[in-house]
């Protein structure tokens, strides 16, 4: 009898190790730590498209995972992951998955193509939306009627008049597959990103708001879009006339309030324009920025040149460069320099 109690222990026991082992494999593979990589994420070029049952190979060989057998495992379990294939193109992988979030992420992201972006400085959402609908799943159009409902900049803490500001110039990487919100909710995220301690200590200590440092930017990269270098001397010079409660009168306003930009010389009936865009005739900063400026111009703004100009003027010259001043009997004299030098060159 007692030997019979014992065979059937064994028998419990041996199936109990036979059926059971499988399941403590696939236990362990999940929770390896199987990436072979130093630092936060790798990012790989897929040049061809590579099935999921070779991808664990492909993986070890990029010096990206250790256990190609333990990958190879979860693919197999997966229903629908081994026959499935990722798509060529561009994918990150993050150091802090383990390899069942591992296998997971890359099953995602098979049709999901990451692309590089580089967004350049617009001068209105509509061109933004007009670069980016090239790229995303969402067309032009249909990108261009989800930034312009009141509701969207809304939910992100911005009006009509300031949303551009939430997008900064730079390069990103997205997935092509995008719609409208999903890339409005990523460009969302990255604003959060440049907006970090410092910057917005910055802003406090000149008493504007993050939007209204990017509409000064916006001013100060129209009036000098060849010399950067000038940039935080034009911030300081507005920041003066904004000390003082003078009016910017910055001649790039009245261009916009115009829909003018190729305007190469302003007249006095110019300057009639009745728009808040218009500086010369309302104070204070427009309520938008002018165009979506460059971060460098941003923290151009943010580090600002301290002298006490007032004034400006272009050189009469095609230096591109600009003569700066404090007292207006100074600036008269360089505008009438400069006044000359147009009529000589019949530039009306």
């Amino acid at each position: 009898m007692k030997k019979s109690y014992l065979l059937v222990a064994l028998l419990i026991i041996g199936g109990l190790i036979y059926f059971g082992f499988p399941y403590y494999n696939l236990y362990k593979a999940k929770n390896l730590d199987n990436l072979d990589f130093k630092g936060n994420s790798i990012s790989l070029d897929i040049d061809n498209d590579i099935q999921f049952k070779n991808l664990g190979e492909y993986l070890k060989d990029e010096g990206v995972i250790k256990d190609v057998n333990a990958f190879n495992l979860l693919v197999n379990y997966k229903k629908g992951y081994s026959n499935s294939t990722l798509t060529k193109g561009k994918i990150t992988i993050q150091r802090a998955w383990l390899n069942n979030k591992l296998v997971n992420q890359l099953y995602l992201m098979r049709n999901q193509k990451i692309i590089s972006i580089t967004i350049p400085t617009f001068r209105k959402l509509e061109d933004l939306s007009n670069f980016v609908g090239r790229y995303i799943e969402d067309d032009s159009t249909e990108l261009l009627s989800f930034l312009t409902d009141p509701n969207v900049s809304s939910n992100y803490g911005f009006n009509l008049d300031q949303f551009p500001c939430m997008f900064i110039p730079n390069t990103y990487e997205i997935y092509s597959n995008y719609s409208s919100k999903e890339f409005v909710s990523f460009m969302a995220k990255e604003y959060k990103k440049f907006w970090n301690e410092d910057r917005k200590l910055k802003a406090s200590s000149i008493n504007l708001t993050q939007s209204e440092v990017s509409i000064l930017a916006s001013i100060v990269q129209s009036e000098q879009s060849l010399k950067y270098e000038e940039h935080s001397k034009i911030a300081g010079l507005y920041l003066n006339r904004i000390k003082r409660d003078m009016k910017l009168q910055a001649d790039p306003t009245v261009k916009f309030a115009l829909d003018m930009p190729g305007l190469r010389r302003l007249y006095y009936r110019h300057l009639e324009v009745n728009s808040p865009y218009n500086t010369y005739k309302y104070k204070g900063l427009p309520p938008g920025p002018i165009c979506i400026p460059d971060s460098r111009v941003i923290d151009a703004v943010l580090n600002y040149e301290k002298h006490d100009f007032i004034f400006m003027c272009a050189q009469p010259a095609y230096s591109g460069y600009h003569n700066f001043s404090s007292t207006n009997s100074q600036h008269e004299k360089y505008k009438k320099l400069y006044t000359n030098w147009l009529k000589s060159e019949n530039i009306h």
